[in-house]
């Protein structure tokens, strides 16, 4: 990245910015402790003042000190506008509010609250579920108003427009807009479609445009009334039984004085321009990078000024300037890492970017999903011609875009696919559980400056497999995860990309901020009209139509190339899935031909079943099928997660050597099947946000084992985890996801002239089974009993087992047992379990020290919530 202009950091993730007066306000709501609004002065971009939003009440006595705002029992959520008075309007998200404050007098001022109520939505409207969690008790406080405490459902605002007396505002969770009078605060609610989203006025202000991020589609409102007048497609009109993803409408933008309105289509790669008078689609503006290329641009952000069209695209990282006139593109402007939003003015272009210039080594005590400072980018508007010509070569050849970069790429990928589909026709991927590369392989020996032994936490007796095929394998010590954590990891591993709903709403559930998680969950798949199993009453269902308790509808979440599974199912590739979800359709019903190559029983998430119950699955299956395997096989083991020090779990080491035993033991499967001389296994991680490193907080590893790897190979080219989607397509002949895959590099290097077709022999668990210390309820020492037959504590267990027949309901597996803590929570927990308390308050001293002698922050070197 290359970002032009003035650059300043702000706080994690912002998703929003606009001009107020001679400031510029920007909106960070990333899964941080607390969210933020932070001013800027407008030349200088020098801090101004802030915001900051706690989700519990602020301590006793906290100071917000010069030119700070501290506000309790709050959160932000993208939305933002100004109103005349100095005044900015902030949508609230889970404190299901909009927040009124005034910059005059330099420092930020709350002059109210705003609260909103959910409101139902019909059943026959997507999602057709509510898909938000119930109100904490921290957005509660005292004083909380009558019709807020009767609703325990979130309206959920994110997006705020002010127009005369009132702010108009949306409501994700309520599929509803509201109507505020700022003097009385008297609420009027309108039913608008699925997930709205942006707002903008058009045609002197007669009609509110409403973006419907869950619909291919925006609504027109008569403000005056209240009334809905029109839904105007953008996309192919969506039902039910739509198998393609949304085209999520998310940004909006309108021409001053007259009924047209521009609308950003994030996961389909252009923006649109639309006269709400004829109510019809003038214009299609693709934000596409060059011709043919696949789709990841995620235009997500709209300004305009005179005769320009602004648009971020968040894939691309820059700005895309387009004349109106002719819909022609004139240039771009590189920015920071995943531009959400920008605002104009006469003077300059205002841009936020997401993950900012990105992480760096991790070695304080972080959490990659928040250790990334936001980015505010001042561009001057006078960038034209010249400059613009020459920041579209820069921002192309930042992403290799430049076509000498692609010639070169496709030549050289042509060449190692060649060769890749005369010796590898089976392909076998394992995805583990959030580890770096320090913290496996810090201790491994021959690799250098690529391993710091004092960051390393696991190593040859808990990890003998993975030092083995690394040792008679392929190691890639500089290997990338491409998401932060499991919400975008298992999006990279099978999509080659996340979609723009993922990297906006994930630090929400993630921090516990209303939202359900999304993008479809990894557990068994289970019809509840004819099998579902009475040993797994939390199975997923394969019709959620069906399904008679609440679930996440997650077709939302879906980019536009849908996944691998897909991909392969339309090109008639034979595979079989243990563990990783599938798309369903946007009702939430997963095709038939999708579930045919998929092991619907496979366990899913939960800690208590172990991962060689997992590999026990998959290894009956192989033997069943040594003589015709598919083409591909994707296993899912998250064993190496472990449960940190949670009392009755077992302990990290154990957690870890069991993972590792499970993944030789398929390994030694494959390599006695026919398909053997001619297969391929890589193995790693989807994510990269429980330990530390000193090189990235994104480094992970991957090992890549087979006949045809050479063995004892140390990779030390850049790859990610696109590296190897495109190599599986390669190799398979399916065509690329996205642009990520489609621009990436054939994994070469490690390829044998000659196979070397020797079984794999499955290394000792060196870990005895042993369990955290801790007082262990009833309910978790029957669940741990059950599990190490790999069964769930169900009624239908206690019952064949006759033990504890009279167990309360509550102490039944619940699937709570998820243990989503953040990154940094993670590490500590695992390292004192493994090594003990001092040796965790050694490390963190040694990351201290070398972030000191690096010269840089500790926010570089590791994920802190």
């Amino acid at each position: 990245m290359a970002p032009v202009g003035t650059i300043v950091a702000t706080p994690n993730f912002p998703t929003g910015v606009v001009i107020a007066g001679k400031r510029i306000v920007v909106l960070a709501n990333g899964a941080a402790r607390t969210q933020s609004l932070s001013v800027y002065d407008a030349a200088t971009l020098a801090p101004a003042g802030s915001v900051v939003a706690f989700p519990k009440a602020v301590l006793a006595g906290k100071a917000g000190g010069a030119g700070k705002l501290l506000v309790d029992h709050q959160d932000f959520f993208q939305g933002l506008a100004t109103g005349p008075h100095d005044m900015v309007y902030a949508a609230g998200g889970a404190a299901d509010d909009v927040l009124a404050i005034s910059l005059a007098g330099g420092t930020p001022r709350l002059v109210r609250r705003y609260d909103l109520a959910f409101q139902a939505f019909p059943r026959t409207q997507y999602p057709y579920l509510y898909q938000g969690i119930h109100h904490r008790d921290v957005h509660k406080p005292a004083g909380l108003s009558a019709d807020r405490a009767a609703h325990p459902r979130y309206f959920y605002p994110s997006a705020v427009a002010v127009a005369g007396d009132y702010a108009y505002v949306t409501g994700l969770l309520a599929n509803s807009l509201a109507r505020i009078d700022l003097a009385t605060g008297k609420t009027v609610y309108l039913n608008v479609g699925a997930y709205p989203n942006a707002l903008a006025f058009t045609d002197h202000g007669k009609v509110l445009v409403v973006s419907l991020w869950g619909d291919n589609a925006i609504a027109l409102v008569d403000p005056a009334r209240m009334t809905r007048i029109a839904t105007v497609a953008v996309g192919p009109r969506l039902t039910g039984a739509s198998v393609a993803a949304g085209l999520h409408p998310i940004a909006l933008a309108a021409r001053q004085g007259r009924p047209h309105v521009y609308v950003a289509l994030a996961n389909g790669d252009r923006v649109v321009e639309v006269n709400t008078a004829t109510r019809r689609v003038m214009r299609v503006i693709s934000t596409l990078p060059y011709p043919g290329a696949a789709s990841g641009s995620y235009p997500d952000g709209l300004a305009l000024r005179g005769r320009r069209l602004f648009v971020t695209n968040a894939g691309n990282d820059d700005v895309m300037t387009i004349d109106t006139a002719s819909g022609v593109m004139r240039g771009l402007t590189p920015t920071g890492w995943y531009p959400t939003a920008l605002a104009a003015d006469r003077g300059a272009l205002y841009v936020v970017a997401g993950k900012g210039l990105g992480s760096g080594p991790n070695l304080a005590h972080q959490w990659v999903g928040t250790m990334m400072h936001g980015l505010l980018q001042r561009i001057p508007r006078h960038q034209d011609g010249a400059a613009l010509a020459s920041g579209s070569i820069a921002a192309l050849g930042d992403d290799g875009f430049l076509p000498a970069q692609r010639a070169a790429l496709a030549r050289r990928n042509a060449r190692l696919a060649a060769m890749l589909r005369r010796h590898v026709k089976t392909v076998v991927f394992i995805l583990r559980e959030n580890k770096t590369f320090d913290e496996e392989f810090g201790r491994y020996s021959g690799i250098g400056r690529w391993a710091d032994p004092r960051l390393d936490l696991y190593d040859g007796r808990e990890l003998p497999n993975l030092y083995r095929m690394a040792g008679h394998g392929a190691l890639f010590v500089d290997f990338d995860a491409d998401g932060e954590v499991t919400a975008q990891g298992h999006q990279w591993t099978t999509a080659a990309s996340d979609s723009d709903f993922v990297q906006r709403s994930w630090a929400a559930y993630y921090s516990n901020r209303g939202l359900q998680g999304n993008p479809g969950w990894t557990q068994p798949l289970a019809d509840p009209a004819k099998d579902n199993d009475p040993d797994d009453p939390f199975a997923d269902a394969i019709d959620l139509a069906k399904l008679k308790r609440p679930a996440t509808n997650p077709w939302i979440s879906y980019p536009n190339g849908r996944f691998l599974f897909d991909d392969l199912a339309r090109h008639n590739v034979r595979f079989e899935n243990f563990g990783e979800f599938i798309a369903r359709d946007r009702a939430g019903a997963v095709r038939p031909g999708l579930i045919a190559d998929t092991d619907a029983g496979y366990p899913g998430w939960d800690r208590m079943l172990l991962d060689t119950t997992r590999a026990a699955v998959v290894t009956r299956w192989i033997a069943a099928h040594r003589d015709d395997l598919p083409r591909f096989i994707y296993v899912w083991l998250p064993d190496d997660h472990t449960a940190g020090s949670n009392p009755c779990y077992y302990t990290p080491d154990y957690y870890v050597a069991n993972n590792d035993r499970a993944t030789g033991a398929i390994v030694a499967a494959l390599s006695h099947t026919r398909a053997w001389r001619h297969m391929a296994v890589f193995v790693t991680e989807d994510d990269a946000q429980s330990g530390a490193d000193h090189i990235d907080a994104h480094r992970s590893f991957l090992v890549a084992y087979g006949p045809w790897v050479k063995p004892g190979v140390v990779q030390t080219r850049r790859y990610s985890q696109v590296n190897v989607m495109r190599t599986i397509e390669a190799v398979l002949g399916v065509p690329p996801l996205s642009q990520w895959d489609q621009n990436a590099a054939v994994i070469g290097g490690i390829w044998a002239s000659h196979p070397d077709d020797a079984p794999y022999v499955t290394q000792p668990i060196g870990v005895p089974p042993t369990v955290n210390q801790g007082t262990c309820p009833i309910d978790k020492t029957l669940r741990r009993t059950a599990g190490e037959t790999g069964h769930l504590l169900t009624p239908g267990f206690v019952a064949a087992h006759g033990k504890a027949a009279s167990l309360a309901p509550a102490y039944l597996y619940n699937p709570t047992a998820l243990l989503k803590v953040s990154g940094a929570e993670q590490m500590k927990q695992e390292w004192i379990a493994s090594k003990g308390a001092a040796s965790y308050r050694r490390v963190m001293a040694y990351l201290a020290r070398y972030a000191a002698a690096h010269g840089a922050p500790l926010g570089s070197f590791q994920a802190r919530d």
